[in-house]
């Protein structure tokens, strides 16, 4: 009993019901609306003053300007996240330890399974970082990772984790996952593309765990930063 007293003090308080409101408005524009609109801007800049944007830089001004969003909109919560963060340190570095350790060997297991379909992101980050290097680098290793969490654990699991845990880590990481992969198998890659999200798993579940032992969003984020750093360095030299 005074163990989960002790878990469950790290998630109190968290996210605000006004933050969690206008958090699940920003979610959906996120997933429906965004992501067309900035391919739209970006023609039309394109077109009309020949701006000329490569891939990394339209990624890296999308994110940057939904993370100066997110944290207008989740400020008081992200300053928690460090009050938590500063209270527990020890917690949450075992979290980051553990989290990167299994998600890291749970993605190596993960990728011996064959698929019927390559993952395209890989030859994606490739062909980014030769034109751009540093954008690449921004977007992947950091503007990307803080957004997903942000939304992914803070706004989904710490939303939906005191009505039920279990829940909250299938609609966490769920999500996370197919978001992961929709873009492939939308346009006009074929439903076998939706299987890719299974080489998510293991991040999204890892980023979760970290999440929910930890109580400080920013510890699934420093994961994320790790472990999409490597999968980076992996991109460059397969």
């Amino acid at each position: 009993m005074e163990r989960r007293v002790r878990e469950e003090a790290a998630w109190r308080p968290q996210l605000t019901v006004e933050e969690q409101r206008v958090g699940w408005v920003f979610f959906a524009l996120y997933l429906l609306v965004l992501p067309f609109l900035v391919g739209v801007v970006t023609r039309f800049l394109d077109e009309h003053l020949e701006l000329g944007f490569t891939a990394a830089e339209s990624s890296a001004i999308y994110y940057a300007a939904v993370l100066l969003l997110l944290v207008a909109v989740f400020w008081d919560f992200l300053k928690n996240a460090f009050r938590i963060l500063s209270d527990n340190t020890r917690r949450n570095l075992f979290a980051l330890v553990a989290g990167f350790l299994g998600g890291l060997l749970f993605t190596v297991l993960l990728s011996l399974i064959p698929l019927p379909v390559e993952n395209p992101v890989i030859g994606d980050y490739r062909g980014q970082f030769l034109l751009a290097p540093g954008f690449t680098t921004a977007v992947v290793m950091f503007l990307r990772p803080m957004t997903e969490e942000i939304l992914y654990r803070g706004l989904l699991f710490g939303s939906l984790r005191k009505r039920s845990r279990p829940l909250a880590y299938a609609v966490s990481i769920g999500v996370a996952a197919l978001a992961a992969v929709w873009q492939f198998a939308i346009p006009d890659g074929g439903p076998l593309y939706w299987l890719l999200a299974l080489r998510y798993i293991p991040l999204a579940a890892a980023a979760t765990w970290a999440y929910d032992i930890g109580g400080s969003v920013l510890t699934p984020m420093a994961l994320r930063v790790i472990l999409n750093g490597l999968f980076l360095v992996f991109a460059l030299i397969a």
